[in-house]
């Protein structure tokens, strides 16, 4: 078996794009072959001295969240007493964009409820009523 050709290797100029970011193949040298091992998704960017000093990296630089900034996600935790859990995922539900859909659905269980209710009781009323009527 024919080991892979080596892969056509295409070549980026940072100081003309400053910035790019995506998947980056590596690859390890056997027997004067190139073999993929894996692939890392970076981002690259080149910065005036002015813009690294405002945008630190490495030891002692800032949060993570800083460039660029991420709204913190909509959590709902399970670590509270009883009560308390259970008010907080109402609260999660009455605010999340499914609202209409969650009080169509509580309408419909309500009703679906009564529906059954009514079906099951409505033989036996019409019997007491027939014997009533007749007695």
């Amino acid at each position: 078996e024919e080991p892979p050709r080596p892969p056509k290797i295409t070549y980026l100029n940072l100081f003309k794009r400053k910035k790019t970011q995506g998947w980056w193949p590596m690859y390890k040298k056997i027997d004067g072959y190139l073999y993929k091992t894996g692939k890392i998704k970076m981002e690259l960017e080149i910065m005036t001295k002015p813009q690294a000093a405002q945008r630190p990296a490495g030891y002692g630089r800032a949060d993570p969240n800083e460039n660029p900034e991420i709204d913190e996600p909509i959590r709902v935790s399970t670590e509270f007493p009883e009560i308390d859990a259970k008010v907080k995922t109402a609260k999660f539900v009455w605010k999340s964009p499914n609202k209409p859909k969650v009080i169509l659905a509580g309408i419909m269980q309500l009703f679906g409820v009564v529906f059954f209710s009514l079906l099951y009781n409505v033989p036996t009323l019409i019997v007491s009523y027939l014997f009533s009527y007749i007695g």
